[in-house]
């Protein structure tokens, strides 16, 4: 009875934390339980027709998840936003502006992507993609791998990227008497997953040789080692010396077998006795 109790106790709880985690999740995204328990009731087409069209003309942007003060998020307002214009119909005569000049600084940004097309003109859009891309911050570059590749037998071992091992491979392929046969072109998904191959496989060489460098640079210093102990033990000591004065000749030989050995022992106990 009390494990039953137990178990019930500690399915409970389990519950309880359940609903707290998705109740959680539920608030980050600005979502309820009631919203997708409705989503998942089957509606006539007519209505979900009308909710549709309702939410597309309702839809706008979604709020940034950075932090206001993030360097990967910009927030224009209209003060920004008329900077930005401003700065760009200053460089160009012929810019077009979608409200007269004294309304600029009174126009919100776009609340949706229909308000973006609709209220502003190409100009202006063109003008807070540039503010926008100069004030973001770009991410690190990342360094391009590259490795030891030969072309062939006959070339010497040179630093390549992949991609210039991908082409190598490709002319090699090309100049084959074999592959010239008149095939269908490849397309971008077929081109996309041979290059990756490519890649992937000199990235493998590439491992396979690193790691037979290493162990072939292990075989040399346990070799060195072993070398440095032999030639420690045949040094001149005078405490080696004594050891191996004082060693039996017996160790030396090779280990007789059983019955001889027993013989040979029974032999010189009664060659002890006899002396005696």
């Amino acid at each position: 009875m009390e494990t039953r109790k137990l178990a019930l106790k500690e399915l409970k709880s389990f519950i309880t934390e359940s609903e707290r985690r998705i109740n959680g999740l539920l608030d980050s995204i600005g979502w309820s339980k009631e919203c997708v328990q409705r989503s998942s009731t089957i509606q006539p087409t007519n209505d979900i027709q009308g909710v549709k069209a309702e939410s597309t003309s309702t839809d706008t942007f979604p709020p940034s998840f950075q932090a206001t003060d993030s360097s990967s998020s910009i927030r224009l307002d209209n003060i920004k936003q008329a900077e930005a214009i401003l700065e760009d119909m200053y460089k160009n005569p012929s810019f077009e502006l979608g409200v007269p000049l004294e309304e600029l600084a009174n126009r919100n940004p776009p609340s949706n992507l229909e308000d973006l097309h609709v209220n502003f003109t190409r100009d202006e859009r063109l003008s807070m993609y540039n503010h926008v891309l100069i004030n973001t911050t770009k991410p690190p570059d990342v360094p391009e791998i590259k490795i030891r590749f030969k072309r062939d037998a006959h070339s010497e071992e040179k630093v390549a990227s992949l991609a210039e091992i991908a082409a190598i491979e490709r002319d090699t392929r090309r100049r084959n008497p074999k592959h010239r046969v008149s095939k269908n072109p490849l397309t971008y998904k077929e081109e996309v997953k041979h290059l990756i191959q490519v890649q992937t496989d000199a990235l493998a060489h590439h491992f396979s040789q690193s790691s037979a460098s290493t162990q072939a640079s292990d075989k040399s210093k346990r070799k060195k080692f072993k070398h440095i102990r032999k030639s420690r033990s045949n040094s001149p000591e005078p405490e080696r010396r004594h050891k191996k004065a004082k060693r039996h000749r017996s160790r030396s030989r090779e280990r007789l077998p059983s019955a001889e050995r027993k013989r040979h022992k029974s032999y010189k106990k009664h060659k002890r006795r006899h002396n005696q």
